[in-house]
């Protein structure tokens, strides 16, 4: 499961860190465009209007970008550790484990999983 969870981190961290690259270049590239026309007196007000709204887009765009990530690596972590959960109550107790309730023994009450109504022996009644 390490092995899985580090794949999961490499893999946030990449496209984390690439949103962040690419928001920084999307943001330098239409720089010099609006530093340019921003000199022409007419239409600098609107310009610079138009460039606030540009890069908020731009960000909001990276921002949401990130965050589904981020929740991508939250859901993958779940996914793991039920995948984890399972596989431990699914592997068979080892000879000479001493947890492990020997051939014919019951485990004792509250350990493992919660036992449901039934007889005394733990059959459920009909």
């Amino acid at each position: 499961m390490e092995r899985w969870r580090g794949l999961k981190d490499l893999v946030q961290d990449a496209v984390d860190n690439g949103s962040r690259a690419v928001e920084h270049l999307q943001k330098h590239a239409a720089k010099l465009p609006f530093d340019l026309l921003e000199q022409i007196p007419p239409i600098a007000a609107p310009v610079r209007g138009i460039r606030l709204v540009h890069d908020t887009m731009v960000s909001g765009v990276h921002v949401a970008i990130r965050l589904v990530n981020r929740i991508a690596g939250y859901t993958v972590d779940g996914v793991l550790f039920v995948v984890e959960q399972q596989k431990e109550r699914a592997g068979a107790p080892r000879e000479g484990d001493a947890s492990a309730p020997g051939e014919g023994e019951a485990s004792a009450p509250g350990e493992g999983e919660a036992s449901a109504p039934g007889a005394p022996d733990g059959r459920p009644m009909h």
